[in-house]
């Protein structure tokens, strides 16, 4: 087989392969994690961060570890972005989208639930401003690893601990 045929081979064949992971990796996201008809994705980003836990007690129970807040940075294509309380996700060029307090937040256990953050749908509502972000409404976490609270209860209240995590990051926009 001449050289060009092999090449032309190899590179049908790595496309091949490499859509039929994309094909696997979108087929993993469960139904009720897909955004509504009209949004269409956008771009994807990689997060790298800390789930905060802080210990609270209730009417005289014993502690125990609540959500207080994720940080985290994202990378993309399209650039860096800042993931915080709110939860709120914040671009490079100022944009920033907020949670929909008004919607539900959409929760499927992670594959491996007893370490991994559950997978979300959050409906968001975009800053005015222009930029990367103004155009999202909905932003879907999935294939995360770790950042599940210690197992171990804590001793007293008002301690904090950060737990990693990583995770992908898909931002869906409104169809024109």
């Amino acid at each position: 087989m001449p050289m060009q045929r092999i090449h032309a081979f190899v590179a049908a064949t790595v496309l091949l392969a490499a859509g039929v992971q994309a094909s696997k990796a979108a087929e993993a996201v469960p139904a009720t994690l897909q955004p509504p008809a009209g949004y269409t994705l956008a771009f994807t980003a990689k997060a790298k961060g800390m789930q905060v836990y802080t210990s609270a007690a209730e009417g005289g129970a014993a502690p125990k570890w609540v959500l207080e807040a994720p940080v985290a940075e994202l990378t993309a294509r399209q650039g860096s972005f800042h993931h915080y309380a709110g939860p709120s996700w914040e671009a490079a060029d100022g944009s920033k989208i907020v949670r929909d307090k008004d919607t539900p937040v959409v929760t499927v256990p992670a594959r491996k639930a007893g370490t991994d953050i559950p997978w979300l749908l959050v409906k968001v509502t975009a800053d005015p401003a222009a930029g990367v972000l103004s155009k999202i409404g909905y932003v879907q976490r999935i294939e995360t690893h770790g950042g599940v609270a210690p197992a171990t209860p804590p001793v007293r209240t008002d301690t904090k601990v950060g737990v990693p995590y990583t995770a992908t990051y898909a931002f869906y926009a409104k169809t024109n």
